[in-house]
């Protein structure tokens, strides 16, 4: 198909980026391994929750901005929202390690002794 830019010439039309599905299914695949909602993960990025669906079903492009906070929270280089093949699995011991990691030290504290008592109680 032929389309005409704004200097008159004549140039292909391309077929519509694949890109953006892709890097929304990303994020939600990521999301959904660190046991997120879209209204948590939104809240981490600092955008509205209709912002991250959007991005999810591949009907907004994220901005370069914001594609570097969505992959500094999912933890991950940006690359692999953009890679094609499967997301990296991430373990329940390294997902629960990342969320106790941004809670404040008090709460913390809290959950490590909780665990603590779990553990020795379940010997």
């Amino acid at each position: 198909m032929l389309a005409y830019n704004p200097a008159n010439q004549v140039v292909k039309k391309r077929k519509p980026s694949e890109l953006i599905p892709r890097v929304g299914k990303n994020v939600a695949a990521q999301r959904k391994m660190l046991g997120l909602t879209q209204d948590q993960f939104a809240g981490l990025v600092d955008v509205e929750v209709e912002t991250i669906s959007r991005i999810e079903r591949g009907a907004t492009a994220p901005s370069l901005a914001l594609l570097e906070e969505i992959a500094v929270q999912l933890e991950i280089p940006i690359a692999e929202l953009l890679d094609s093949g499967p997301v990296k699995r991430i373990s329940e011991a390294e997902i629960v390690s990342n969320l106790v990691g941004k809670m404040k030290p008090k709460d913390r504290s809290f959950v490590v002794d909780f665990v603590r008592l779990f553990f020795e109680r379940s010997r």
